[in-house]
Order: structure tokens, then sequence, then C-alpha cells
């Protein structure tokens, strides 16, 4: 019944159905054929008798209203059905628009930050670091932790022993121990890495992209046109 009776029809009213963004008659149908299977399954288990009819019309009503076989809420900005109710709009990044001093650009070069410089932190690297450094404080006393914050703050072995309450000499030692617990738990690589200020790998991939768009922007834009740079 899915294959010969309810997909032919949700084809044929899939060009009926609102869409947004890049939706077609095709996927429409898909999405709404996948909803009918649910219904189907639904049904099937509760003992209920239904027609494909019936199946159609639910899943064909179901797809108007906005919603989608993952999601059937219309409180996300990015579901079709919060869309379809006017509360979010989407705009096209590679949409032109005219900047407050007159020059033609894009909405990606608006709200990016432009032009990159690669100074930019990692997100990723960041919060796998966090991540780590939790581990590794949490798996040592008080006294190292004592001392690492001090060191992050900016001062020396000296005042991180008097918050520690010892002597030079022990300060020395808890540093070499320090030294030693970071080189095992992080390894020598990453260590440096850090040290030697090794950038990731994106930051060459996002600049490449940026810079590549810049000439495709610059060989297509009118004469006229001042570039945003």
């Amino acid at each position: 019944m899915l294959e010969h009776q309810v997909a032919p029809r949700l084809s044929h009213a899939a060009r009926t159905i609102p869409k947004v963004g890049h939706e077609d008659d095709e996927e429409i149908t898909q999405d709404a054929t996948l909803m009918a299977a649910r219904m189907m399954d639904s049904a099937e288990k509760a003992g209920r008798r239904f027609t494909a009819g019936n199946m159609v019309w639910y899943a064909t009503k179901a797809a108007r209203s906005g919603r989608r076989s993952y999601y059937t809420g219309r409180s996300d900005a990015m579901s079709p059905g919060c869309q379809l109710d006017g509360k979010a709009r989407h705009e096209w990044l590679d949409e032109s628009v005219e900047t407050e001093f007159g020059d033609i650009g894009t909405l990606h070069e608006v709200v990016s930050c432009h032009p990159y410089q690669g100074q930019e932190p990692d997100p990723s690297e960041e919060a796998a670091r966090n991540l780590d450094w939790e581990a590794f404080m949490a798996a040592h006393p008080p006294r190292h932790r004592i001392a690492i914050l001090a060191l992050a703050e900016g001062g020396t072995m000296r005042e991180a022993g008097k918050r520690c309450g010892i002597k030079d000499s022990a300060a020395l030692i808890l540093k070499r121990r320090i030294a030693t617990d970071l080189i095992e738990f992080f390894g020598e690589d990453v260590i440096r890495r850090l040290l030697d200020g090794v950038k990731p790998s994106w930051e060459s991939d996002l600049r490449s992209a940026r810079e590549r768009h810049a000439c495709h922007t610059t060989s297509t834009t009118k004469p006229t046109t001042t570039c945003l740079k």
C-alpha cells in the first residue's frame, strides 16, 4: 500500500505543499512518505484500520503545516514550521548587500570577521584543552593547583611558593614536579606544539577559502562596484 498507493499520491500532492530553503517536490515526497509509513506502523500496532487515502490526507496535512519527519515542532528557527509561521527568516550569506559606505558586498563579508588574520582561537582545541586541564587539576593535590593558577595569572614561582606556604627551594622542586607531570599527562608533542605556537590546520583552510571567495567576487563584480576589503 505504501509503495503503490500512498507514495504516488504524495508525489502528486507535493507541488501544493509550501517549501522553505532548498526543499523541492522530490524531497517533500520522500519526507511525507516517511511520515505516512510511521503513521501506518503506529496504526497497525494499535490494531486500527486505515486506507491509503487516510494516510495521504494526514501526511499531506502535516507537511503543509510545516511538520517534517525529522522535527515536528515550530520553535526551532531552522524548522520549516517556524519559517512558515513568519517567526524566522533566513537570509543567504551570498546575497548582495550595500554597506553604510555605499560599497556592494555579500552578507557573508558583513557578518564575518574580515580580513582574517589567523588570530581567532580554535574553539574545538579550546574546549578539549579545558577538559584536559580540569582532569589534570582534579588528579593533583591542592598545592599543585594553587601553583598552576598563580603561574597562569602571570606570577613567578616564588610568588606561587608563598601562596603554597613553602620556601624557594621547595617551590623549585614543586615546579619541576609540575613540569614532569604536565609532560606525562599531555605528551611531549603537545607541549612542544604549544611552545612553538603551531596554528591549527583549520586556520589555513579558512584563509584559503576566503581568499578564493574574494577573487571570485572581484572577477564577477561590475566595473563600477567597489569590493569590500
